[in-house]
């Protein structure tokens, strides 16, 4: 073999020298007497012994032999190991040079992406409405062709599409396959549309590009975007009123909306913006049923500025020992665009008027909450309206007003006045105020009430009263097409200089929801038939749910649920049934379950828990709650 691996093998003294060693004449020396040596001579001699010391310890054989170091004996070993060894450092520095070569010499045909230069160009600052023009562009700048090019784009929120110079392929009009981008070639895309938005919002366009170079067998993307912003709005939106307003005094506001350009919208909405003390009493021109007008520029022709005049009154501020208070009332402008008129903002204005407090508290409550609720047919109102006076002078010729307006159908009012139960026996008038809408006004005076010729201060008049809300049985209310109720109370009297007086009570807003009730059928001794029976008979319902607990040492056997999924959880000992929606063209819905009861407790009273109902009213928008009735033992 060539050049064998050696070993060296050092051998003992005393071995071959031993052998050839001759024999040594015995001499006799004469002795002398020694010299002194010097200093450095002797420290010398004393660190040779140390180290010859030291290298015995080193090397000296476990028979106290130290190994001859001038006789080496070579051994062979198995080359295939060295062997080895070298094919894998130079396995490891082709690697390494073929991973250097392709990270810094690439080949001519390899794609990079700072070579593909897409980019989007437009418009950054945009008004309301304006039509503007984006251009999506490529440059394909090396040697390789790019295939299945894909252009996908999302709009700023309220961006129109108008048009585009390339078709799109979806009806989405986002997506445009613009096929195989030539090497070294460059293209665009343009796409026209409106811009529609809040004054000052921040938008962006969001562009997605995939392709395939001819070289590669996957898909590549690339991400850009573009930020734009509105900046411009085609009207200007002012408002005016009083300053400072006494509390129950008629407050007079003005909005003004001025066209500053032209409109690129059918539709404009002014909405007044109110505090929750604040009656509308008339409005100029009259608003729509949602408490808003419709701006339109086409009924004048002479001036390019439209006023919209409201008056109300701001009612008692609710606490007696604040003097005075301020208002915040004002209104915006919303732009409709599209085919479902979605409402963008587009304008708003605000202005303060400072309220002084009236020394009388007046308020109304109803079922037992001085703010807004709900409440369903055939629920009755409980009505306490209550004034008291907390200045130094008497309030003279009281009287109480309270106007409820509700649905109704001709000159039937979906409140059922022929059995209102007041004791004080107020005066009532009917109005109609639209064909769907009749108010009721009922009147107290010192006649009905002998407190109110005169409530000195500190003292205070309660009125109570009870009226009903007609049921669907004997009242269509959904063919009225209206849901709420809106009552407000008025205080007018004469104070100590004679002078008249009218002060505004907190208005209430009534939601009439659906009628939903829940009725539960119970048959059976130690085997019970129960039934849910579902009923509704006013507004479309959605997002059912019933349940309730049992109890007890009981097997239950659900029936088949005629809508919805109903399940029984055995472990919980719990029953619930979900409906996802129960149209007007339902009216009843029920579920049959069976509970047989296998051990009876003498000391259990309940065997089926108060149900809860919670659902939807699909009209209202409102949630609708309520606990049905337990099944005894």
């Amino acid at each position: 073999m060539d050049n064998p691996e050696e070993q060296f093998v050092a051998h003992p003294v005393g071995e071959e020298e031993a052998k050839t060693e001759k024999p040594k004449t015995k001499r006799t020396y004469k002795p002398r007497k020694p010299k002194a040596a010097p200093a450095e001579e002797t420290i010398a001699k004393s660190k040779m012994v140390k180290i010859d010391k030291e290298l015995k310890s080193i090397y000296e054989d476990r028979s106290g032999r130290i190994p001859n170091m001038t006789k080496i004996t070579k051994k062979n070993r198995h080359p295939f190991l060295r062997f080895l060894i070298s094919l894998l450092v130079i396995g490891g520095c082709m690697s390494a040079a073929a991973w250097l070569g392709f990270m810094y010499f690439p080949s001519a045909n390899n794609v990079s992406s700072d070579s593909l230069n897409f980019q989007i160009t437009g418009p950054t600052e945009v008004a309301i409405g304006a039509t503007s023009t984006y251009i999506l562009s490529w440059d394909n700048s090396q040697n390789t062709k790019l295939g299945n090019a894909i252009i996908t784009v999302t709009y700023p929120d309220g961006f129109n599409y108008l048009a585009s110079t390339a078709e799109p392929q979806n009806t989405g009009k986002t997506e445009w396959n613009i096929g195989t981008i030539n090497a070294k070639a460059k293209g665009e895309l343009k796409i026209t549309g409106q811009n529609f938005g809040s004054l000052n919002q921040e938008k962006s366009w969001r562009v997605l590009v995939t392709y395939r170079p001819e070289n590669m067998q996957s898909d590549l993307q690339k991400n850009i975007s573009l930020k734009t912003k509105i900046t411009e709005s085609p009207i200007a939106l002012a408002a005016s009123g009083p300053d400072s307003i006494a509390v129950g005094d008629n407050a007079r506001y003005v909005f003004t909306v001025k066209k500053l350009s032209e409109i690129n919208s059918e539709k404009l909405i002014l909405r007044p913006i109110l505090p929750s003390n604040f009656s509308a009493v008339s409005t100029s021109p009259a608003m729509a049923k949602d408490g808003s007008w419709t701006v339109d520029f086409t009924v004048s022709t002479t001036s390019d500025e439209l006023s919209y005049v409201l008056i109300g009154k701001f009612n008692d501020l609710g606490s007696s020992d604040i003097a005075s208070s301020t208002a915040e009332i004002g209104a915006s402008v919303n732009m409709a665009y599209g085919l479902d008129n979605r409402l963008f903002l587009i304008g708003e204005t605000k202005i303060q008027t400072a309220l002084a407090k009236n020394e009388q508290a007046f308020s109304l409550a109803i079922n037992g909450t001085m703010s807004d609720f709900s409440a369903r047919p055939d629920d009755s109102l409980n009505i306490t309206v209550s004034v008291k006076n907390n200045g130094a002078e008497s309030m003279k010729n009281v009287a109480i007003k309270l106007a409820l307006d509700a649905p109704a159908i001709g000159k039937i009012s979906a409140l059922n006045w022929p059995d209102i139960s007041d004791t004080l026996d107020g005066d009532i008038i009917g109005t109609q105020v639209s064909d769907k809408m009749r108010r009721g006004t009922i009147t107290w005076n010192s006649t009905h009430l002998p407190a109110l010729a005169e409530i000195k201060p500190g003292q205070e008049a309660t009125i109570d009263l009870r009226l009903p809300i007609r049921s669907t049985a004997d009242f269509d209310l959904a063919s009225t097409g209206e849901y709420a109720i809106k009552a407000v109370p008025e205080l007018n009297y004469k104070d100590s200089s004679g002078a008249q007086k009218t002060i505004g009570g907190n208005p209430i807003s009534i939601t009439l929801n659906s009628d939903l009730a829940l009725e539960i059928r119970n048959s059976g001794n130690d085997k019970r038939e129960i039934s849910w029976i579902l009923t509704n008979e006013f507004h479309p319902l959605k997002n059912l749910e019933l349940s309730a607990t049992l109890y007890g040492d009981i097997n239950v056997e659900m029936g088949t649920a005629p809508a919805g999924e109903a399940k029984y959880d055995s472990g919980e000992k719990k029953i619930t049934w979900t409906v996802p929606e129960m149209p007007e063209s339902v009216n009843t819905l029920a579920l049959p379950f069976t509970v047989t009861i296998n051990d009876k407790n003498p000391t259990q009273n309940t065997l089926v828990s108060k149900v809860r109902v919670v659902a939807v009213d699909a009209v209202t928008g409102q949630t609708i709650e309520f606990m049905g009735d337990e099944v005894g033992m």
